[in-house]
């Protein structure tokens, strides 16, 4: 089990005035203040360039440390103070920072945003497709390539999964990831979407185009504050996105299980274009108005083929609703995914499709949007239904005219 907590720290300080952060690792103190000449005691990082001396910094002003599982600053008994969130610090008296606080430096002020952290700390938002297992294996030497444009992020996510039993590849813009991907094919991608040439996006995009092998993992990591949301990410094709500040903990536990369940093909986190839809084409011609074919994800080779005479519940182990008819999602997984043992009913009235979801802990989503529990409402062709972090796509077997154009402008992933 690796779950030791220690990796490194990276930070960014920001201010209005500022035309590009200072982003910093610190794996041991580091001091701030400003050079002056002939002075043989230099900060490590000098604010000299910001300003310093005419807003009361002093020239060893204040220091940022690392304790395992925390950061600490400490004031060096500066001329005009150090303050945390306005607060001002007692000298040589350490005090925990968090993402988002505000350093004010004498009259300087400086925003702090962590971008990778050693543990979870509270400061981590999973997006919420990611299944994380309790145990994670050490890596085997697979190769994981890293796509990111700044040197101290790729080399500190590179340390992480190193350390980890891990092969890494760093490629610092799309058109290096593109060769290094089809020279040979990485068992999972890391990509910071802020990348010089074209955004990392479409790198992800370029991995699902790929008719031969579009199910390699890919992580997207947020690392600036304007960048990419998770939606965009999912959209592109990505199978986890893990926003700022970025947890060495975290990126293990995603990896392993990424990689797990995609060598003994368990994967159910990866979109990709079906191929041949032949369930569809079998059902009888008297039925196809009312049938429907969901797909789960990761397991396009197991449809479920629904005729509804009647409502059917969805759900684990054997239904408990008012319901007669009830699909149990106890094979794929349910009970990890977050389903509840009655989740959603689908319908087929007046000529359409309903989800009503079932009051479930989880909650049913249509294409990303939640639904209140017990509202029926009407899906379309290729439709996304997500019950808690299963997901699912329905594909009707007659379409009704007014559905028919935008099924055919929709992509089919499963």
């Amino acid at each position: 089990m690796i779950d030791n907590g220690i990796g490194p720290w990276i930070i960014e300080l920001t201010n209005a005035q500022f035309k590009t952060p200072i982003r910093l690792k610190i794996t041991e103190s580091i001091t701030f203040g400003r050079i002056v000449a002939g002075d043989s005691k230099a900060p490590d990082v000098d604010l000299s360039p910001y300003n310093a001396e005419s807003l009361g910094v002093s020239r060893l002003h204040f220091t940022i440390q690392p304790e395992t599982d925390r950061l600490v600053i400490t004031d060096l008994v500066s001329g005009n103070g150090t303050f945390l969130n306005g607060n001002r610090l007692k000298p040589e008296e350490g005090y925990r920072l968090s993402s988002g606080d505000q350093i004010t430096a004498g009259l300087l002020s400086l925003d702090l945003n962590f971008v990778v952290t050693p543990t979870y700390g509270g400061l981590v938002h999973k997006q919420p497709s990611l299944q994380l297992r309790d145990l994670v294996k050490a890596g085997k030497g697979q190769l994981i390539l890293i796509v990111a444009q700044d040197p101290e992020l790729a080399g500190a996510l590179a340390g992480i999964l190193n350390e980890s039993g891990y092969t890494t590849r760093v490629c610092h813009e799309v058109v290096g990831a593109i060769r290094v991907y089809n020279q040979r094919r990485p068992s999972a991608i890391i990509i910071d979407p802020i990348l010089p040439d074209m955004s990392g996006l479409e790198f992800c995009r370029y991995i699902r185009r790929d008719v031969h092998v579009n199910t390699t993992p890919i992580v997207i990591v947020k690392t600036a504050s304007r960048s990419v949301e998770s939606v965009e990410a999912m959209q592109a094709g990505a199978d986890v996105f893990l926003d700022r500040p970025v947890s060495a903990r975290e990126l293990r536990h995603v990896i392993s299980s990424l990689i797990e369940q995609s060598e003994s093909g368990q994967s159910g986190m990866y979109t990709k274009h079906l191929v041949g839809t032949a369930p569809l084409k079998a059902v009888q011609p008297e039925t196809r108005k009312n049938t429907c074919v969901l797909f789960v994800a990761g397991h396009s080779d197991a449809p479920i083929v629904l005729t509804l005479q009647q409502p059917v519940s969805f759900g684990r182990a054997i239904s408990t609703g008012t319901l007669k008819a009830h699909v149990d999602l106890t094979r794929y997984d349910a009970a990890n995914w977050g389903v509840s043992r009655v989740h959603m009913a689908l319908r087929h009235e007046d000529g359409r499709f309903w989800a009503e979801d079932q009051d479930s802990v989880n909650g049913t989503y249509i294409n990303g949007d939640p639904i209140q529990p017990h509202e029926k409402v009407a899906l379309q062709n290729a439709d996304e239904i997500r019950l808690g972090q299963m997901r699912m796509y329905i594909y009707f077997l007659e379409d009704m005219p007014h559905m028919q154009s935008e099924a055919k402008a929709k992509s089919i992933p499963s």
